[in-house]
């Protein structure tokens, strides 16, 4: 119960835990990760406990946003007298950042070209969390890191209307539905829509000007094949 407590505190200061279980980075907030990681006992793991009840939480420490690794902390922790903020910072990384412009960053440097689109293409969400993640296989294992973003980072390239739903093909690849037929606007006019397993969607140019099409007179509500689809004049993050 302290732990599950402890790892909601971290999460509304901006910070995560993960624990490496097989091949796989995971997140004991979630409650199928962390089932896992009570099965392969790493949970109690020497000092692990204490690092997320304790350490991770201590206003002298300052831990910054994004996500820690425990384990070698803990470890860490055997050999030395007092732990340091230099030691806890070796077990972290930085959320990779999304500006309102929905340009990506890492350490305040851009993120562009085909590092961008490799991204993209394993960019995936959270529902637990409401964190968008980027999870992806390097050398012997996956890696997963999550962003902090001023506006969604996932994209709708195209969108058509079916049985009363927006089906939509996303910059990952992937196909997904939303889950109401309502549309939301922000002050820039950019249009978003509710999914069902990949968070908020912001439409791209091309599927954005062809929704507008079916605008209304009063320019309330989208008419498509005869049913009216209301607009909603809210920031959807």
């Amino acid at each position: 119960m302290k732990l599950q407590q402890s790892l909601l505190e971290l999460a509304q200061l901006k910070r995560y835990v993960f624990i490496l279980c097989g091949n796989r980075l995971l997140n004991p907030i979630l409650e199928k990760h962390q089932k896992e990681l009570e099965k392969e006992r790493l949970l109690e793991l020497p000092g692990v406990d204490e690092v997320i009840e304790k350490d991770l939480l201590r206003k002298d420490l300052n831990p910054p946003n994004g996500m820690y690794f425990p384990v070698p902390i803990a470890r860490e922790k055997k050999t030395r007298e007092e732990l340091k903020p230099e030691v806890i910072n070796r077990f972290h990384y930085d959320f990779i950042m999304v500006n309102d412009q929905q340009q990506w960053s890492l350490k305040n440097k851009p993120i562009s070209g085909r590092i961008l689109e490799f991204f993209q293409s394993h960019l995936n969400y959270e529902l637990e969390t409401g964190r968008y993640f980027v999870e992806y296989f390097s050398e012997s294992r996956w890696d997963k890191c999550y962003l902090e973003c001023d506006v969604s980072p996932m994209l709708a390239l195209s969108i058509s209307f079916e049985k009363h739903n927006f089906k939509m093909l996303l910059n990952n690849g992937k196909e997904d539905h939303t889950k109401e037929s309502v549309l939301m606007m922000d002050d820039q006019e950019r249009c978003f829509l509710k999914s069902h397993t990949h968070g908020t969607v912001m439409l791209a140019d091309a599927p954005r000007y062809e929704i507008l099409k079916h605008l209304d007179e009063s320019e309330q509500d989208l008419v498509i094949n005869g049913q009216s689809i209301p607009i909603l004049n809210a920031q959807p993050q």
